[in-house]
């Protein structure tokens, strides 16, 4: 919210400096971002009449003004505008000025003609160009007729003006306008605010019900008023009007443009003036309508459907409720009556209609942070006390005011004692109901130090007594509060198991070389149709996504894993590890509860190992539990290089290579590794796992060889399965050693070689023990998988 100090100052009196009084609002809780002078380097430029224009007579260009200043002072300035004229009041920087630029002008001889200054445009006074239009910019600067002359433009234009900029939480709607942070000031400054003068009808009877009939049939139109006006005449408004407006950063339109400009920033209620010859029937009509090709005051075609709200004549669309309106009822130079529109919008519609459209400006921002119900009147007012005042309307008497359901004023309840508590300070109830008064809230004293507060209609952030007590501790002053330690009992505290299991597999993934990721729980259909996993699982679509690419939530963490090898493949990282533990979500099988949330472990990696590289981190990640590798997996791995992951004969997770087809859609490298698994599962097996000790062997081991020639299509850990269930206590260890395909077997065979290592705990093992082992494991493996033992 940008504020002028100046204009602050005509409603409270401020015995500050600007940075002073921005320090006090913001210890007050209102707070100030930066304060920025209009322009320190102008000075000495005045507004000058020209009484006579000759041509100069050494230039063809030039000519030669005679310019008055004030009653009794005439000066000669020469110039090669050519759109000033007789009569025009123009801004001249006389000689010692200095403009914009930092420049000194000085009066000089031109072709021996002297010249007692210089004739300047608004860039030249220290004005913003872009509140101009492009002759304002590129000429000497005409000011509205009837200005004075004479007069400093310094003060005249309040370039001397400091613009102070609050910035304001989405709760505090009642502070978007100068009077709002005029209130705030007065709080703070304990300063009487001055009242705005309103427009007060002398006529006895209401004459507008013969100009206009006003109907509401949306319920998100809470409060609708209206005026009529006879328009006198448009034409540039006054400079006063016209120096807040461009303080504000508003451009000056016209008078009746201008008045409503300066009536939403000065009391935060939207405006909106319609031509009312335009609006076609002597009606206005809130409602819905469907309009594909409804053409707005900027000039564009937008697509109007029956979900935005709308003023019409009846008929068809003239506005945009709350947001722009329509071209087809603009006021321009044939106007000759009006109808200005205050209204109070449901915020939630305003902000849906213009995301929409994709439309906002300075009438639906302040909708969206909340306008109040009781403005609307006191605007209509302000606004034809304005018009009338600078001569651009005479206001037909009497106004419409559709307001069927008047909302009564919130009441709270506080106890003095208790603010004090909350607050851990000690004043009397006297100053509390002062601090409450100064906020204009009203105030009614109950029994045992008991207040009645009602809020004011625009003050809708105070609900409960918590509120009242911030409100007394802003404005009594927060560095008054006294500094206290905190007391209370302290607990020891700690991580849970599955903190700790967490903990655990983090710092072992960082230490196997792995970087921890985080990524957005949003993901796109697209990503999920291209790892072929399209079907798997009915992904959750958000209701309000911000874009196709983050409209589901994801049931993987496998897509922001590929994500990002992808972009660090493609800024040319020659390698990587990435791992992250996160939530994932999933379908509730009733449809009435929210989705099910779980939390997964992914693990990629690109030109940094292989499949059995990530296998082997796996079965070390897994080294507490006797997890199974088989072959499976999703379609989102290679068919011949994947495998799902079991423990306790119930699936965790799965790994393998990235599919050839999946790696390209997603212009991964060649060869890309990854697996997932349940990290609920993982936690809930490891939740009582605690780490045992044991002594070291006393006796010797002994090992043995076992090489088989089995089927190609049997996994190895069918053999390794029929070796471990005779482990009894004395097999220590089983390890594949050797795969081996070759001339010495059959072409649909294999060969596997294990080294087996024996050792018991409280003797030396025999032979005739270890024999007897391994020749049950070899008839076993006959019998169940067809093996043959390779030296045979």
């Amino acid at each position: 919210m940008l504020a002028s100090f100046n204009w602050l100052k005509e409603f409270v009196k401020i015995d500050q400096d600007a940075k002073t009084f921005g320090d006090t609002l913001t210890m007050a809780g209102t707070k100030v971002e930066t304060i920025t002078p209009v322009n320190e380097k102008v000075k000495g430029i005045v507004t000058g009449k020209i009484t006579k224009i000759e041509n100069h007579p050494n230039a063809d260009r030039l000519r030669v003004c005679t310019v008055k200043f004030g009653p009794n002072k005439a000066l000669p300035i020469i110039t090669n505008a050519q759109n000033v004229y007789e009569g025009a009041v123009v801004p001249v920087a006389l000689d010692g000025a200095i403009i914009d630029t930092g420049t000194q002008i000085n009066a000089s001889e031109m072709r021996g003609v002297r010249s007692e200054g210089m004739m300047c445009s608004v860039k030249e006074m220290g004005l913003d160009t872009s509140l101009f239009n492009k002759d304002a910019t590129q000429n000497v600067y005409i000011f509205p007729e009837g200005t004075e002359s004479g007069l400093d433009v310094r003060e005249l234009f309040w370039v001397d003006d400091q613009i102070i900029d609050i910035e304001l939480t989405a709760n505090r709607g009642d502070c978007q306008s100068i009077y709002g942070i005029a209130k705030e000031a007065s709080a703070a400054l304990d300063q009487p605010i001055r009242s705005i003068d309103l427009y007060e009808s002398a006529a006895k009877d209401s004459e507008i019900e013969k100009y206009l009939k006003v109907s509401v049939k949306d319920p998100n139109c809470k409060r609708y008023t209206a005026k009529v006006f006879k328009v006198n005449k448009i034409e540039p408004s006054p400079v006063w009007m016209q120096r807040k407006l461009l303080n504000s950063g508003v451009r000056p339109i016209n008078n009746i443009v201008d008045v409503t400009n300066y009536v939403m920033i000065e009391l935060g209620q939207p405006l909106h003036a319609f031509d009312y010859d335009h609006i076609g029937t002597k009606e206005i009509v809130v409602d819905r309508v469907d309009d594909p090709a409804f053409t707005t005051l900027d000039g564009e075609e937008r697509k109007i459907d029956n979900q935005m709200m709308m003023i019409t004549n009846g008929e068809k669309p003239i506005s945009i409720a709350g947001i722009m309106g329509g071209l087809n009822s603009e006021i321009t130079n044939q106007t000759h009556y009006m109808v200005l529109e205050s209204a109070f919008f449901d915020k939630t519609s305003i902000r849906t209609t213009s995301r929409k459209l994709g439309l906002r400006t300075e009438a639906s921002a302040r909708y969206e942070k909340g306008s109040y119900a009781e403005l609307c009147e006191t605007a209509s007012l302000r606004a034809a006390y304005l018009l009338e005042k600078i001569g651009a309307c005479t206001a037909v008497s009497g106004m419409i005011d559709i307001y069927p359901n008047p909302e009564e004023n919130y009441q709270i309840k506080v106890d003095c004692n208790w603010i004090n508590r909350y607050l851990g300070i000690q004043i009397s109830e006297d100053e509390i109901v002062s601090i409450l008064k100064r906020l204009f809230l009203g105030i009614e004293i109950l029994d045992d130090a008991t207040l009645l507060i009602t809020v004011p209609d625009e003050r809708q952030d105070l609900r409960i007594r918590e509120d009242i007590a911030e409100e007394v501790a802003r404005i009594y002053g927060y560095d008054k509060i006294p500094n206290t330690l905190m007391k209370g009992s302290t607990l020891i505290g700690q991580k849970t198991a599955s903190q700790k299991y967490q903990e655990q597999i983090e710092s072992f993934l960082i230490g196997a070389g792995f970087y921890q990721t985080m990524t957005t729980s949003f993901t796109s259909p697209k990503m999920i149709e291209a790892m072929q996993l399209d079907g798997s699982e009915t992904p959750i679509k958000i209701v309000n996504p911000l874009g196709e690419d983050t409209s589901i939530m994801r049931f993987t963490l496998a897509g922001q894993q590929l994500d990002l090898i992808a972009m660090n493949h493609s800024r040319k990282n020659p390698s990587g590890r990435f791992f992250e533990i996160a939530a994932t979500y999933h379908e509730n099988a009733n449809e009435e509860d929210l989705p099910i949330q779980k939390n997964h472990l992914v693990l990629s990696m690109y030109n940094d190992g292989d499949f059995y590289t990530m296998k082997g981190v796996l079965e070390a990640l897994l080294r507490n539990q006797d997890a199974r590798f088989e072959m499976g997996g999703r379609d989102l791995f290679h068919p011949g290089r994947k495998a799902v992951i079991t423990i306790d004969g119930k699936q965790i997770g799965d790994f393998g290579e990235i599919h050839p087809v999946v790696a390209k859609q997603l212009s991964l490298p060649k060869r890309v590794y990854l697996a997932e698994l349940d990290f609920d599962q993982l936690t809930e097996l490891n939740a009582d796992y605690t780490v045992k000790y044991k002594n070291l062997p006393k006796y010797p081991a002994s090992q043995r060889d076992l090489a088989v020639v089995i089927d190609k299509d049997i996994p190895a850990i069918k053999v390794r399965d029929i070796i471990h269930a005779h482990r009894g206590d004395i097999i220590e260890s089983i390890k594949l050693f050797d795969v081996y395909r070759g001339e010495q077997i059959p072409k649909d065979k294999k060969s596997l070689a294990y080294s087996i290592t024996f050792r018991h705990s409280d003797r030396t093992l025999k032979d005739k023990e270890i024999n007897k082992v391994m020749d049950t494991i070899v008839s076993e493996l006959q019998t169940k998988l067809n093996a043959q033992l390779r030296d045979e």
